[in-house]
């Protein structure tokens, strides 16, 4: 830098004034343009003239409400009560005539014989056993059965066109008279077998009955019925 002959035609001891003045200027500006362009103009403000006033009277009130009060209660009237007062001390007559005039040979007729039926209650029927002294009995035995059930029972169509074959066990009760009841399949096979070896056992005739001390009772009793091709 070329040095200056005096001190006064150098412009850098200055520089700090001319800063601030500037920023002094710009800040003039700044504040000049808010009060120019910032601020709108406001509106006048509106008053409205007294002839232009709306009076509000009570006849221009719609009513909304329309329900009528209610009507005045009925007057209570007053039930006059009268009290009648018995005197208690009434006197009662106490005599009694108990007696009856009898004679002595009057014949008195007498009363036909009139048939009394007895009811007698029936005795509740006993549950079957499971095991009796003397077990119910086909008549002719084992062989006669397996032969009956051969000849009464027939093969389910439907079962032999799929291949079935096996055991249905029933069991059923003998009564005392040797009926056969109260049949129920235990292990099932197939539905049509089951059908016809319950229908089968239950077109059994009468079985001798299970005894107990040589009386009859009411016995379960097992039976295999066989489906086999």
């Amino acid at each position: 830098m070329i040095a200056k002959k005096t001190d006064k035609g150098n412009l850098e001891n200055k520089r700090t004034l001319f800063i601030l003045i500037g920023l002094v200027a710009v800040l003039c500006l700044v504040y000049a343009g808010f009060e120019l362009f910032a601020s709108e103009p406001k509106a006048a403000s509106f008053v409205a003239p007294e002839d232009d006033f709306i009076e509000v009277t009570d006849d221009d009130v719609i009513a909304t409400d329309q329900t009528p009060p209610p009507p005045p209660p009925a007057p209570q009237t007053q039930t006059e009560v009268i009290i009648n007062i018995v005197d208690n001390a009434t006197d009662v007559d106490m005599d009694f005539d108990f007696s009856v005039e009898m004679d002595e040979n009057e014949v008195i007729d007498e009363l036909p014989d009139l048939e009394v039926e007895v009811l007698q209650d029936e005795p509740e029927e006993v549950a079957p056993v499971r095991f009796t002294e003397e077990m119910p009995e086909y008549p002719g035995g084992m062989d006669a059965l397996n032969l009956f059930l051969k000849n009464e029972i027939q093969y389910p169509q439907m079962a032999r066109d799929n291949n079935i074959q096996g055991i249905v066990l029933i069991e059923f009760v003998v009564e005392k008279d040797g009926r056969v009841t109260n049949a129920k399949v235990i292990n099932s096979l197939f539905p049509d077998c089951d059908k016809e070896a319950i229908r089968g056992v239950l077109a059994m005739p009468k079985w001798k009955p299970g005894k107990n001390n040589g009386k009859a009772v009411r016995c379960y009793y097992r039976l295999p019925v066989r489906f086999t091709m």
